[in-house]
């Protein structure tokens, strides 16, 4: 009976924050008129210290929403960091945000058994729910210079699509400044 339990129990961890059903996919992207405002945050980093959100406007932003505990969120990672590290720093950023993923302490132990190289905060309530609440991990949103959002994507592997938004926000923005 423990078994079945436990096998019951890693198949739904496996698949919990995957993106099976109608939420999963990505959002497409909205014209500049029907962009929402991302939220304005301050939020502590790891090891110590604070990430504003108003430091990131200008630059195209991915916002990664995660937990130590989901699979898919940890499978990403890899592809996470070469994105930190391919992209421009000047016109993109990028931070993962966990949540329910206990304590302060409770995470940090995970940057480096992880290898995450991209800045990483500890989420809260009051960001959740102001981009609009988080039914599944992983969960990121592109954010736009003008600090909208641009899309929201559910689940991993996402990568590809992330570049082009990053490609054409920038060329987006490229074309405006040339005005």
């Amino acid at each position: 009976m423990k078994i079945i339990f436990f096998l019951t129990l890693l198949v739904f961890n496996l698949t919990a924050c995957s993106t099976a059903g109608p939420e999963s996919g990505t959002d497409d992207a909205a014209t500049l008129s029907e962009r929402k405002p991302a939220p304005e945050f301050n939020l502590d980093t790891f090891p110590e210290g604070t990430i504003n959100s108003a430091e990131l406007e200008g630059k195209v932003v991915l916002v990664d929403f995660w937990a130590t505990w989901c699979v898919p969120c940890i499978k990403e990672i890899p592809d996470l960091n070469a994105l930190h590290h391919e992209q421009d720093s000047d016109k993109f950023a990028m931070i993962g945000i966990t949540i329910q993923s206990g304590s302060h302490e409770d995470v940090e132990p995970y940057i480096e058994l992880l290898e995450i190289e991209y800045p990483l905060v500890m989420g809260d309530e009051a960001v959740e729910a102001g981009f609009g609440g988080i039914i599944g991990y992983p969960t990121k949103f592109v954010i736009g210079p003008d600090w909208t959002i641009y899309k929201k994507y559910l689940g991993g592997e996402v990568k590809e699509q992330i570049e082009q938004d990053i490609r054409d926000l920038t060329r987006e923005t490229d074309v405006v400044q040339a005005f």
